[in-house]
């Protein structure tokens, strides 16, 4: 990647946002939502010397009814400086579309914001390296939380779509499976961290939520079995935000 005069988050936390005015004359906005830049630097210093590259802001409206969580930013991701594009991007442009909505009705977000990485000789040539996503470890969530948090006081949703168990787990705790509850939509609290403190841990919040937990689309790229199982739990979701109006603004 071409080297850049200004750092990744400093480069996202300072585009703008498209305003967008509606009759009750509340502003509303498609982009990134501005993350304070120290809140981005403490972050990657205590993340400083984990296998992780590059910083992606969240991307979406807001404030909004909806926020997307999923996991952490892929390669393509980095690059192209945007969530979910690739082969999973066009996954979950597909899930939108059978639940009714669209990339602009939602924030999407993730509990990790730098890409975990894993480098591995290639076989048979030992001095050439391939690098290849991981799943994020439990510190490398708990250095990012404090910017999840603050994206979720900016946003405001009222449900939060997790795809994925990271996502899912960064919410409600490490004793939750989207196995297990896919589908189900719940009104919970989440969990948050002390934003000075995260390494304290975190405690569980006051706000309830709708959870609607989602397979990650990467999910169906692996084990086609799982399509049928994903469309009934899309169908599921459109039912329920036709349910309420949930797109608002």
């Amino acid at each position: 990647m071409a080297q850049q005069n200004s750092s990744p988050f400093e480069h996202n936390t300072q585009q703008k946002a498209t305003r967008l005015e509606h009759s009750s004359q509340q502003a509303v906005y498609i982009g990134h939502v501005p993350l304070p830049p120290e809140l981005v630097q403490a972050c990657m210093r205590r993340v400083e010397g984990k296998q992780l590259e590059g910083f992606l802001a969240g991307f979406g409206k807001w404030p909004g009814d909806i926020m997307l969580v999923g996991e952490a930013p892929g390669g393509n991701e980095i690059v192209q400086g945007r969530p979910f594009c690739g082969q999973a991007g066009k996954v979950l442009d597909e899930y939108l579309q059978i639940a009714g909505i669209t990339r602009d009705d939602l924030y999407m977000t993730s509990a990790v914001r730098s890409r975990p990485y894993r480098d591995r000789p290639v076989k048979g040539n030992p001095e050439r390296i391939s690098r290849s996503n991981r799943t994020p470890t439990a510190s490398e969530i708990l250095a990012h939380a404090p910017i999840l948090d603050y994206e979720l006081s900016v946003v405001k949703p009222r449900l939060l779509l997790t795809v994925g168990n990271i996502g899912l787990q960064r919410l409600l705790g490490g004793g939750v499976r989207v196995s297990d509850i896919h589908g189900q939509p719940r009104q919970s609290t989440i969990r948050h961290v002390d934003r000075d403190h995260p390494e304290h841990g975190y405690t569980e919040g006051t706000e309830q939520y709708w959870i609607f937990p989602l397979y990650h689309p990467a999910a169906i790229l692996y084990n086609r079995s799982l399509e049928s199982v994903i469309e009934q739990d899309l169908h599921r979701l459109r039912d329920f935000l036709q349910e309420e109006e949930w797109i608002s603004g």
